[in-house]
């Protein structure tokens, strides 16, 4: 039955029926309408941040960890425009982040008046869907079409333009009510049965198998399933960059993640492969460059994906399922149990001298002695003392990328990373947004120390919010990345690659946190848990060596290519 009731205190009723506990922002004239009835309200808070991007990153963290819609709230014009690369950041990772966008009043739009932009243009290409209402009573209508299309099929970001002069004084009509009388949730669309019995076929027909885990795994919670799979079809398991929490990692046929800086065990692997499950995975350049260096050839591929569109789009494929990643593999299962499959012994063998190598190569790295310290050395002091159901965030750059194959991961949604954006500034704000979605759960980011200024004003939100996030500044004092293609492709000549840098210990202490700075590899596991034990935020500076810096995968790229004909 419909109510009636001012056009903000809608907005909020709306949100709380779609379970919406945070809203991150900052406080703008354009929206105070919406702000107002929060005032006395204990159910939702509206988050203040120090800035419109790591308002949107926040939202894109507290998804991928929640698994659950979020909303971002900021003012018109530069407030929204700054959002682009948090919003582009969930466009990438599929979360669902829904944006409030005030935007100029009707009277004034088309006018070039003060911080008007065309917000729906300039979103639309980063959004599943981005679009204005030019009446109040279009309010209720639009926040669900939003939630809509933001939960539905392969999730993600939408934006909805709201004017603003729609709201102030405004009353509306109302029906209040659960989301399940308006959309449809997160379906299970379990794939064609015809096509998951083919699939079926295939994979009990190879002798050497890999699954090939990707984020499809991680938002349908299908971690179990490939698990599973693998045991029986004695398949080994390797997951899609930016995905290596896919599956616990201690398990016995896990072999690590593919990609920038992948680990050797999982790129041996899957280059022997005669058939790879592609499950959840669009098979991205990040996580095969679009060539055979890892994915062989003549391997028969099974792919698992919601959207059709990504299904054989950058490799042929054997079978290509349309379909929820977890009810395609529950399908699957029971068909392969039904075969009483007998796995490859010969297989099962390597896939467990692989495990044992990459420990080997691991623990290794804890004996490397030099100084600066060597990142690798750092994650092996680290790896010692990391809680077992640790969130990590890590930051594009050179420093934080070695963490994906040399920490642990053992609870589904534990890991969160820039993805295919590779965008720097992404960790610290991001991990904050987890925090905020898992307050129970330590928060552990990794940044670079020229990623981590990108979004170091943040350190006062989590200050504000009293959160306890460590943060891990490894300081080179370069950008290590773009160095490491100086030092391959342009012979060592150096130009911007290398920078100066606050002491980031003292930085944390400026805004009211706690500062540790550390040269000893014996130093820091202690350093890691004095900081998982203090009171707020805190950040770890860890000075690292600014030699180490590995050949870029993608050196090709920005190499002199010789003369055609």
């Amino acid at each position: 039955m419909a109510q009636r009731m001012k056009a903000g205190e809608a907005v909020i009723e709306m949100l709380k029926q779609e379970g919406v506990t945070h809203i991150f922002g900052i406080v703008g004239s354009s929206f105070l309408d919406i702000l107002d009835p929060l005032y006395d309200r204990t159910d939702m808070q509206f988050i203040g941040t120090r800035h419109e991007q790591g308002a949107a990153l926040m939202c894109d963290g507290f998804s991928r960890i929640s698994g659950k819609p979020s909303v971002c709230l900021v003012t018109n014009g530069p407030g929204v425009v700054n959002l682009s690369y948090g919003i582009a950041s969930a466009f990438v990772s599929h979360a669902p982040v829904v944006v409030l966008a005030p935007s100029a009043s009707r009277e004034h739009q088309n006018r070039a008046s003060t911080q008007e932009f065309d917000q729906v243009s300039l979103f639309r290409p980063i959004t599943k869907a981005s679009f204005q209402i030019n009446t109040v009573e279009r309010l209720p209508d639009a926040l669900r079409h939003a939630f809509r299309v933001a939960t539905s099929g392969k999730m993600g970001p939408v934006l909805v333009d709201i004017p603003r002069d729609l709201m102030p004084g405004a009353e509306i009509d109302v029906d209040v009510m659960p989301p399940e009388n308006y959309r449809s949730g997160q379906t299970r669309a379990p794939g064609d049965p015809s096509l998951v019995e083919k699939a079926a076929r295939v994979l009990l027909g190879a002798q050497r198998p890999v699954i090939l885990a990707g984020g499809g795994i991680q938002w349908s919670n299908a971690a179990e399933e490939v698990t599973q799979l693998a045991e029986l079809t004695g398949a080994a398991i390797v997951t899609s960059y930016g995905r290596a929490d896919a599956v616990p990692s201690d398990h016995p046929h896990f072999l690590g993640h593919l990609g920038r800086m992948g680990a050797p065990e999982a790129i041996e692997a899957i280059r022997q492969a005669d058939v790879i499950l592609a499950a959840g995975t669009r098979l991205a350049q990040s996580t095969t460059f679009y060539d055979h260096r890892f994915i062989p050839a003549g391997a028969q591929i099974i792919q698992i994906e919601i959207d059709p569109v990504e299904i054989g789009r950058n490799y042929p494929v054997t079978v290509g399922v349309e379909g929820d990643a977890k009810a395609v593999l529950q399908s699957m299962l029971r068909q392969v149990r039904d075969a009483e499959p007998r796995p490859n012994a010969q297989w099962v063998a390597e896939i467990g001298d692989w495990v044992a190598r990459r420990k080997a190569r691991l623990d290794g790295e804890g004996r490397l002695s030099s100084l600066p310290m060597k990142p690798q050395r750092v994650y092996a002091e680290l790896r010692k003392v990391m809680p077992r159901d640790a969130i990590i965030a890590f930051d594009a750059g050179l420093a934080p990328n070695f963490s994906q194959d040399r920490l642990n991961f053992y609870h589904p949604r534990s890991l969160i990373s820039p993805l295919e954006l590779g965008g720097l500034g992404f960790s610290f704000p991001a991990s904050l947004g987890a925090k905020f979605a898992a307050p129970d759960r330590p928060v552990v980011n990794f940044n670079g120390d020229g990623g981590f200024l990108f979004n170091v004003q943040e350190f006062a939100t989590a200050v504000q919010y009293d959160l306890k996030v460590v943060s891990v500044v490894m300081n080179n004092n370069c950008w290590g990345s773009e160095k490491a293609y100086q030092r391959y492709a342009f012979n060592q000549r150096y130009v911007g690659a290398d920078i100066k840098n606050p002491q980031f210990d003292k930085l944390a202490e400026a805004f009211g946190g706690t500062g540790i700075f550390v040269e000893r590899p014996q130093d820091v596991g202690d350093a890691l848990l004095k900081a998982l034990d203090a009171p707020g935020p805190s950040i770890i500076e860890i000075a690292t060596d600014p030699d180490e810096m590995p050949r870029p995968a993608r050196l090709a790229e920005v190499q002199a290519r010789p003369p055609r004909g």
